[in-house]
């Protein structure tokens, strides 16, 4: 033992090498004098992990319920990363209670006799140098390597531990893999290491996104390949410009840790807020160049409108059902007619339109008509949830379904609309593995939730919408062909926005519930009215909600001018070239699977592999294309590169 101890304070057991960089000598032999020192652990006793009884595990996983809802991406998706190569994967919470585990079945029982399970603590004071605790006490990443672990008992194992902080830079979480069967070399760890990092910043992102979606969201990056990798950082500012806040590694990286409160945008970077805006009006979805004032680095960025509290009921009108869309134009009546005739008749409704052409609110028109008009509503966009949660969201889940889940369970969308009206949007996107499932809730009438031995009976309306070809989705393997025909029973096209011949109403009451909200009252000059009526809105109601949530932000006067809306809006020469009308279009039918991975392929590589830059270009959401090119096999380079070095790229 006393050997083990010279060869670490010493610096033996440290190799130099590429991980020298990290810091991690000093900070190991730091750990073994205060495992020695101030917590006298005995290296050599062998007392297993602390582990929390069953109340205390209960009430921490209910306390810490929503961060464990928000990590649970990150810890699946480095599991699903190490897990072949032999590692387990830990969350602990801020003092090294483990939250969530994820093995698998052939180690589990060795990871356990280890004290890898839920509920164990690893914590520095109780176990000593270790990846979890060490991590804790120094607030930063850390590689402890065999032999580098305080107890012997621990000395075969590798732990790769990165700290997660929060919005308001309180610790609250660690993600950590381990490994027994890992090569003397602790060079070896590196992939994994990085692997850890950058799932534990995706958690801090995803954390701070949360925490600061009622301001404007910027994120921020460096071009090319680390976008597709998770290495963006994300900063929040108010409708002024003003910094709200910045994540953590981004303050201390880029702004040097330089006062934020009461900057602006423009004295970090080279546009302001308002030109930040209007440039992600003009291309929606696709990066935004934005240099650093300071040092001239030129960084990839994508702008996130807020997300507004709704005004307080008194405040708003009464209108409920159809009364409450601006609606003259033919075709639209004549849908809503239809649909009249079949809002209570136990049919599932089919709306199609093109993305933001107001999909959702005719849906709430057509629950605010029917006969459970007062029961509730529930919406789930199945493009814009991780595929990994669409499942529990969705269904629900019972207490013990799986590592985290609370501990009375929880209902999915589908029983939290029981009664009601359920609004499915684009459904083309739900993973068919899922699929099954939704056609047992619209022929049967009834739920299994995740971890349920019995079904569950349900009485609902369903609005499913979707801007994709169902049809060609069917034949080319991606849809189900009875649910689709189980949806086509009853099926609405909703004209785009350009095409409407109300579109002065529509502008004019999108304004008054913006106006609403901001709390402010202002007038709308006809000349500008005319001038927006005149543009083609290629984002539909969605971007016309943008601009005009931008003009009332921005004006200072009590009358909206065209200076006050984005340029590409009021200015036709200054409109993107790309913006021809085969951009109005409703995207082109789905093709063949071979045919669809190669025509995704060929935008990739036309946009070096940027994914915000190639989601934009086929026209559908980051996520949509992630999990499309999951399902068709695609690896970005970089990221083959990574999971060829683990072993789990297969040619």
């Amino acid at each position: 033992m006393r050997d083990r101890r010279g060869d670490v304070l010493a610096g033996g057991v440290v190799p130099g090498g590429a991980l020298s960089l990290l810091g991690n000598e000093e900070r190991l032999r730091e750990s073994w004098r205060r495992s020695e020192e101030t917590y006298r652990i005995d290296p050599s006793t062998r007392a297993g992990a602390r582990v929390l009884t069953a109340s205390e595990f209960r009430e921490l996983r209910d306390r810490l319920s929503s961060f464990l809802r928000i990590a649970q991406l990150g810890v699946s998706r480095l599991h699903e990363q190490v897990r072949d190569s032999g590692y387990c994967v830990l969350l602990t919470n801020g003092h090294g209670a483990t939250i969530d585990f994820r093995g698998s079945p052939s180690l589990d029982e060795d990871f356990r006799r280890r004290g890898f399970l839920v509920g164990a603590c690893w914590s520095e004071v109780e176990e000593g140098t270790c990846g979890v605790g060490t991590a804790i006490v120094d607030r930063a990443p850390i590689l402890v390597h065999r032999a580098e672990h305080f107890r012997s008992h621990n000395s075969g194992i590798t732990c790769s531990a990165a700290p997660v902080f929060g919005p308001g830079d309180e610790l609250v979480g660690v993600l950590n893999a381990s490994a027994f069967a890992a090569p003397e070399n602790r060079n070896s760890q590196a992939v994994v290491y990085r692997l850890v990092q950058q799932n534990a910043l995706a958690i801090e992102n995803a954390l701070f996104v949360e925490g600061y979606k009622s301001a404007w969201t910027l994120s921020i990056s460096a071009p090319g390949d680390s976008w597709s990798l998770g290495e963006v950082h994300y900063l929040a500012f108010d409708d002024g410009g003003r910094i709200v806040a910045a994540s953590r590694r981004l303050r201390v990286g880029l702004f040097a840790g330089a006062s934020l409160p009461s900057r602006r945008l423009e004295d970090f970077f080279d546009l302001s807020a308002s030109e930040l805006v209007r440039r992600a009006h003009e291309r929606p979805g696709a990066p935004i160049a934005l240099r650093c004032l300071a040092n001239g680095l030129l960084f990839e960025a994508q702008l996130r409108a807020p997300v507004r509290e709704a005004a307080p009921c008194s405040t708003l009108s009464v209108k409920r059902g159809f009364d409450a869309l601006a609606a003259r134009d033919p075709r639209v009546l004549e849908s809503i007619e239809r649909v009249k005739r079949v809002v209570d008749r136990k049919l599932t409704i089919l709306l199609l339109g093109e993305t933001g052409s107001g999909k959702e609110a005719f849906a709430k028109a057509i629950h605010g008509h029917s006969q459970r008009r007062d029961k509730p509503f529930v919406a789930l966009n199945c493009a814009a949830i991780p595929e990994t949660l669409i499942e529990s969201e969705l269904f629900g889940y019972k207490e013990g379904a799986f590592t985290g889940a609370k501990a009375r369970g929880a209902k999915g969308k589908v029983q939290q609309s029981n009664g009601g009206t359920l609004f499915l949007d684009e459904i083309g996107d739900m993973p068919l593995a899922l699929q099954t499932r939704l056609l047992r809730v619209l022929a049967e009438g009834e739920v299994v939730a995740l971890g349920a031995s019995e079904p569950e009976k349900v009485d609902l309306n369903v609005i499913c919408a979707t801007h994709r070809d169902l049809a060609s989705m069917v034949r080319s393997g991606q849809f189900r062909e009875d649910l689709f025909y189980r949806l086509n029973a009853a099926v609405f096209r909703l004209p785009p926005l350009r095409e409407r011949s109300d579109r002065c109403e529509v502008i004019r009451q999108v304004l008054e519930e913006e106006m609403v909200t901001a709390g402010r009252r202002l007038v709308l000059p006809d000349a500008v009215l005319e001038r927006l009526a005149g543009y083609p809105w290629p984002g539909n109601i969605r971007e016309l909600r943008n601009a005009l949530r931008f003009a009332v932000a921005v004006c200072d006067d009590e009358t909206l001018a065209l200076e006050h809306f984005p340029e590409s809006v009021t200015d036709p020469l200054a409109m993107p070239v790309a913006l021809s009308p085969t951009v109005f279009a409703l995207p082109p039918p789905v093709l063949p699977a071979g045919d669809e991975r190669e025509h995704m392929l060929h935008v990739l590589r036309q946009c070096h592999w940027n994914i915000s830059a190639a989601a934009a270009h086929i026209g559908v959401s980051r996520s949509t294309l992630y999990r499309r090119m999951q399902r068709q096999g695609i690896v970005a380079p970089n990221a083959a590169d990574v999971l060829s070095a683990q072993g789990q790229v297969h040619h």
